[in-house]
């Protein structure tokens, strides 16, 4: 869902668990990708998948996406089983281990997830912090509804305590952080709610995690408990929640996921899941689905190729409440099931047998397929059944006693998925489209939305309607309400639909809640299905006020005035003014004062220079600029459109406000860089605020370009990754050195195409595992091993204030071996740690010099950290 393209889509189904205020049995649907997108990614798979794919053609696989869908929307017949699976950040799921119990086993999956990412690394772009949330949670929807996957999160909001504030080395420090009581009643809630049988952590409460992941899973061993408790959380109770006991708790055992302890033991193994086992319908191993929803986590690289044949993902049983046998054949061994299995637990006879009547009609669609009509008239017959059955429960058992609520609970689950089913089986195509996506508030949109049969079976009595947010009001131009559909007819219906004026804008973590309902009857058999848009329909400002600089500085030692730039997008309907103007620190001045701007029409982008003038008397520390637009179109908000191929296009909305830090920073004057960009940070605008001279050098520039113009080069964070030209002039680059240039090269990972013996001018080999060579604590003391040294001293003599204010973390990657030519200048640790001297290393090479650093010193510029600054300074200034 959410991505541009020709109006050709495909439909894709998802289910919906209980508590979203949807009528019985309704479930939910997604429009997904356009077929440039799924073209695009097709192709992507066969390249993953291997060259065994590339002989079918793409008209096949074009013929069998109805076939493939209906048997996607199947398989969760299977089973009245419920599986999740915890983990801290996106991409730490268990795809493989999802893709089977989903397809191959036919569970309800759940991938619960703590935090968006925030504090990660982005290797296809620079956003950060909550940017870079938005990406990574994108990603995460992506891949989970690849596999029909349920997605949840701990963090409700940006600014949310549990999120990702970087790397841990502790569960202790991260549940101080997050809040362990909240992040435990947040888990135990969505406990409740979805009720699974099995629960396994990603990973391992062993040294060497992550201290968020450590944290997912003694928060899960706890929730096992808890959520069993009714003194636990009673407020949940009070609120119609119910306690819930999960049955099992599985723990990876295989190697590489935190399985061994630091003794060297494992754990042993209970069951093992045959994930390498090959879907004949789905046409790969469980394996490779998993790998093609991992492929979506691409700001982390995720991804990769596995040939066909036996694979395993070991598990050890850590908790069970049921019994259970040392040796399992599978993780829902000793549960129920089936819905057979379900009539098994009651006694009363009328209800026994309608149960087993459910199951009867359930295994005769599995029979019929890939019959249509013949399907289509099982599921029919199936949701009668079910809904009979629902009946008696309640009727003959009660929803108050415990085993009724379970039975129909799982019973609800099933009619949910059975309509999901008889619209594939079919052939209805739904589709919800809006002539614009990006709206303003009091703005009109209008809502298509279609029903095509394109099956032989009859569809009767379709009616489409509307669910829009509270206080959208939504006109009917075209009606469709009880009318039957034959092969090859669409209906249509019409809405133009207006945004209140107080309308919240956009949020990337809570879209506005619109979707299509479609009731339609098959043999006389009721069903409903939802749709969403094909985009997010986006409330956003009348005028996007974009900065540039989003952040400035001062440097006090080359006081004046400074430029900000104002890109203002105009989101009205036609022709729109406004007025721009700075909201200024008292005793600041601003030439103009205002700015009118006057747009033609909707997307429209015009800009706006501000000249700003801080008072003589500034003194270091932090100021705010804020910017607003009055008049015609109004706002005091950014927009940061996000845009991928992979995820669609997406966006932040904040306050439009330029932090603004001063501080002293002696920079020489006529400095030239050059700076080999990977991609992955902002460096060069930064340094280009404290008066540098900062030029991006391309693939020509490095292969035959004059280097020796340059006084230093400095390469961005793991542009080695990106960057293949720069592993090729990489001999140009110590030629540069070795003539007298000043070469800066910012942290880099083992794979980073990074080669320990020669990708530097002497030995040099980052360090791995990361979590044994990095320092977490920003606030960890530094010590200072050169204090004469020219980095420490020129052109800023660098001093324990400019150790302080850093963000997230001190250093990433540290070596963990350098040759003797190499200088270490500082040492630093984390808390009880032996402190770490290759942070910072510098050596002499011919008439020039080389420094690598692993200090995040991107990160710190970005946030307007001074000692950072006032470092890279001397960084660039090449030896005296």
């Amino acid at each position: 869902m959410k991505g541009k393209g020709p109006s050709s889509t495909i439909v894709w189904w998802d289910e919906t668990t209980r508590g979203k205020g949807e009528e019985p049995g309704m479930v939910r649907s997604k429009v997904r990708k356009t077929a440039q997108r799924l073209l695009s990614f097709a192709l992507a798979l066969v390249v993953s998948l291997g060259a065994a794919l590339i002989a079918q053609p793409l008209e096949a696989q074009a013929a069998e996406r109805a076939t493939v869908a209906l048997w996607k929307a199947l398989t969760p017949l299977k089973s009245v089983n419920t599986f999740m699976n915890t983990g801290a950040h996106p991409d730490d799921e268990r795809s493989s281990v999802l893709a089977y119990v989903r397809h191959a086993l036919g569970a309800h999956t759940i991938s619960l997830n703590a935090n968006r990412g925030e504090g990660g690394q982005n290797a296809i772009g620079t956003e950060y912090v909550h940017a870079l949330g938005v990406v990574r949670t994108r990603e995460l929807q992506e891949a989970s509804e690849a596999n029909g996957v349920e997605l949840r999160f701990l963090t409700r909001e940006m600014g949310d305590p549990i999120w990702d504030f970087g790397f841990s080395k502790s569960p202790e420090e991260t549940l101080e952080q997050w809040g362990h009581e909240l992040s435990l009643e947040r888990l135990v809630r969505i406990i409740r709610e979805t009720r699974p049988d099995v629960v396994m952590p990603s990973f391992l409460d062993s040294y060497g995690q992550h201290g968020h992941h450590r944290a997912m899973t003694v928060l899960t061993m706890e929730a096992y408990d808890a959520a069993a408790d009714p003194n636990a959380f009673p407020e949940q109770i009070a609120e119609g929640l119910r306690p819930w006991q999960i049955k099992k708790v599985y723990l990876p055992a295989e190697s590489g996921s935190g399985s061994v302890y630091a003794d060297n033991t494992s754990l042993p193994v209970n069951v093992s899941v045959p994930v390498g086992e090959y879907d004949p319908i789905l046409g790969a191993s469980y394996v490779q689905l998993g790998e093609e929803s991992r492929a979506y986590h691409k700001s982390q690289d995720m991804g990769a190729f596995y040939a066909e044949g036996p694979s395993y993902v070991t598990l050890h049983l850590a908790k069970a409440s049921i019994p259970v046998n040392e040796q399992e054949s599978s993780i829902f061994d000793g549960l129920p099931q089936t819905v057979a299995d379900l009539a098994k637990l009651v006694s009363d006879a009328a209800l026994k047998a309608k149960l087993n009547e459910v199951q009867a009609a359930i295994d005769a669609a599995f029979e019929a397929y890939p019959k249509n009509a013949e399907v289509a008239k099982a599921l029919t017959d199936g949701l009668t059944a079910v809904r009979e059955a629902r009946a008696l429960v309640a009727e003959k058992i009660g929803l108050e006693d415990e085993l009724g609520y379970d039975i129909d609970f799982r019973l609800a689950r099933k009619e949910r998925q059975m309509e999901e089913a008889l619209a594939k089986a079919v052939l209805l195509v739904t589709r919800l489209q809006a002539s614009e996506y990006e709206v303003t508030r009091g703005a009109t949109t209008t809502l298509t939305l279609t029903a095509f049969q394109g099956g032989q079976v009859p569809v009767e009595d379709v009616s489409l309607s509307l669910s829009l947010p509270r206080g959208w009001k939504a006109t009917a131009t075209a009606v469709v309400n009880g009318v039957d559909l034959a092969y090859n007819k669409t209906a249509t219906a019409k809405w133009d639909v207006t945004i209140p004026t107080n309308a919240e804008y956009f949020d990337p973590y809570h879209p506005h809640e619109i979707t299509g309902v479609i009731r339609f009857s098959v043999n006389g058999v009721s069903a409903v299905v939802t749709v969403e848009p094909q985009e997010y329909v986006a409330v956003l400002p009348d005028v996007a006020l974009r900065t540039d600089p989003e952040n400035a500085v001062i440097n006090l030692d080359q006081p004046g005035s400074f430029t900000i730039n104002v890109v203002a997008t105009n989101y009205k309907a036609g022709q729109a003014t406004t007025v721009v103007m700075p909201v200024l620190p008292e005793g600041w001045t601003a030439q103009p004062s205002m700015q009118r701007l006057s747009f033609a029409r909707k997307g429209e982008v015009k800009s706006a220079t501000f000249t700003i003038t801080p008072p003589s008397s500034l003194q270091a520390g932090g100021y705010e600029i804020g910017f607003r637009a009055v008049g015609g179109a109004s706002s005091d908000s950014s927009v940061q459109v996000i845009e991928y191929d992979h995820i669609g296009r997406t966006y932040m909305v904040e306050k439009a406000v330029v932090d603004v830090q001063a501080f002293p920073v002696v920079v020489p004057e006529g400095l030239r860089v050059g700076y080999v960009d990977g991609g992955s940070d902002s460096v060069p605008q930064y340094l280009r605020l404290i008066g540098v001279n900062v030029e991006l050098l391309d693939e020509s520039t490095l292969a035959y370009g004059d280097l020796s113009v340059y006084d230093t080069i400095v390469l961005g964070i793991r542009a080695y990754r990106t960057r293949p030209d720069l592993v090729a002039a990489n001999s140009r680059l110590m030629e540069y050195v070795r003539n007298g240039g000043n070469l800066v090269v910012q942290y880099h990972q083992p794979g980073d195409n990074w080669n320990a013996s020669t990708s530097a001018p002497y030995y040099l080999q980052p360090g791995s595992p990361s979590f044994n060579w990095r320092v977490t604590d920003e606030n960890a003391e530094v010590t200072v091993l050169q204090p004469e040294h020219p980095l420490l001293t020129y052109p800023n003599v660098i001093g324990p204030e400019d150790w302080e204010g850093w963000v997230k973390e001190r250093a990433v990657y540290i070596p963990s071996g350098w040759a003797s030519e190499f200088t270490p200048l500082i040492s630093m640790a984390d808390p009880g740690e032996e402190p770490f001297e290759g942070t910072l290393l510098v050596a002499n090479y011919g008439e020039g010099r080389y420094i690598y650093t692993s200090l995040v010193l991107y990160y710190q510029l970005e946030q307007n950290v001074p000692g950072a600054y006032r470092l890279f300074a001397n960084l660039i200034t090449p030896a005296r």
